[in-house]
């Protein structure tokens, strides 16, 4: 089998209680079923306190943390896990062991990628993105320890897949941006996978009998970028991303959240222009402290098509897909721009990279709640 690792990836080591955005803090850590039954039939003292920490609500079973700290249990006062430390890594649910490692089986191939939502994984991003370094995979032979996460058998519609990805990505380096003309070929390659009828068995989606478009024939004559409004950032905002309890769980990710609803919740309703005007000079001011900040959005769009495109082999909703990874761009943006906002009058000078990790990492543990809103306006795009 071929195991595809994102470039990344080879980088990648845990700082450990070095980390500024601690990934035992901040959600619910969810417990895999092998786990699971390792701790109820554990004995003794430490088996009782295993036990003790566990909670199962609706088929899913975590660990019982406090309601306004949002930790883990077994994070102790070092920052470090007290299981992995007493007990190995066998005691560690194997969402702990593997993240932020993405990894994903195909059957026929493998690709490993990193969680933005890692603080570490973020700076080595940011890192390659400035650099100007592409975001590849280097293949090796080998066998995954984990198991394929895949229901559907159709290689010529993967295939087709890693093929429409690579020249979205191609696309995406030769300067097209987050365009319109994306969510046209998302549209229609959607809309002929449903002319053919993906429910019948025996059709290859992608095939010479079945093509589908290929993205490069929508390679923008006319720029028309992608942007989202000050309403329908409203929308993706209070229907996804906001919820109260990131006063919690996310600190400095709730205090950017206030000032966003401050500065915009009643102008957006009473004087949705004058709001966009506002949205537009907000961002327009932080290139003075982010002077890379298009190129660090195309590669953050790059990274999520690495990382989310093949999401499609299971669903078929390309829009959805497409459109999810732009509003996150977009809502990105705002939070890098809120948080520049902050600096102004008291540190001058580019933001340090670190800084701009630490933000795309509480940022990205919220962000696949967007996808809740799309719903809400998917119907506007394209």
């Amino acid at each position: 089998m071929k195991i595809k690792k994102i470039s990344i990836l080879k980088n990648f080591q845990c700082t450990g209680a070095a980390c500024p955005s601690n990934c035992c803090r901040g959600w619910k850590i969810p417990i895999d079923d092998d786990t699971y039954k390792r701790y109820i039939t554990e004995k003794g003292f430490f088996g009782f306190l295993l036990r003790c920490f566990l909670v199962k609500k609706e088929e899913l079973t975590s660990f019982r943390c406090s309601k306004h700290q949002y930790r883990c249990p077994f994070w102790g006062l070092d920052r470090l896990c007290t299981l992995q430390k007493n007990h190995g890594t066998d005691y560690m649910p194997r969402v702990c062991v593997e993240f932020p490692r993405q990894l994903s089986n195909f059957g026929t191939f493998c690709e490993e990628t990193l969680y933005l939502a890692c603080h570490e994984a973020a700076r080595l991003f940011l890192e390659q993105a400035r650099a100007g370094i592409p975001f590849t995979f280097t293949e090796t032979a080998g066998e995954a320890d984990y198991e394929e996460n895949t229901t559907n058998d159709d290689l010529d519609f993967l295939g087709y897949l890693l093929n429409s990805r690579s020249e979205l990505i191609t696309m995406l380096a030769d300067g097209c941006g987050l365009n319109t003309s994306l969510l046209v070929y998302a549209k229609d390659a959607q809309d002929k996978c449903l002319s053919y009828g993906t429910v019948n068995t025996g059709i290859n989606l992608g095939s010479e009998q079945f093509p589908l478009p290929s993205p490069l024939d929508y390679f923008p004559t006319e720029n028309t970028p992608f942007t989202v409004n000050a309403s329908t950032m409203h929308t993706l905002f209070f229907k996804g991303f906001y919820h109260p309890s990131l006063k919690h769980s996310s600190p400095v990710l709730y205090k950017l959240c206030q000032k966003y609803i401050r500065e915009f919740y009643m102008l957006t309703k009473s004087n949705p222009a004058a709001a966009d005007r506002k949205l537009n000079a907000l961002l327009e001011r932080t290139y003075d402290y982010v002077p890379d900040f298009d190129a660090l959005m195309i590669s953050y769009y790059i990274y999520f098509l690495q990382k989310n495109f093949l999401d499609i082999y299971e669903d078929y909703c390309f829009l959805k897909h497409m459109l999810c990874g732009m509003a996150q761009v977009q809502m990105l943006g705002l939070f890098v721009a809120l948080y520049c906002k902050d600096r102004r009058g008291k540190k001058k000078g580019p933001l340090p990279t670190d800084e701009l990790a630490l933000i795309l990492a509480i940022y990205e543990r919220r962000a696949p709640q967007i996808e809740d809103a799309l719903k809400e306006i998917i119907v506007s795009f394209p």
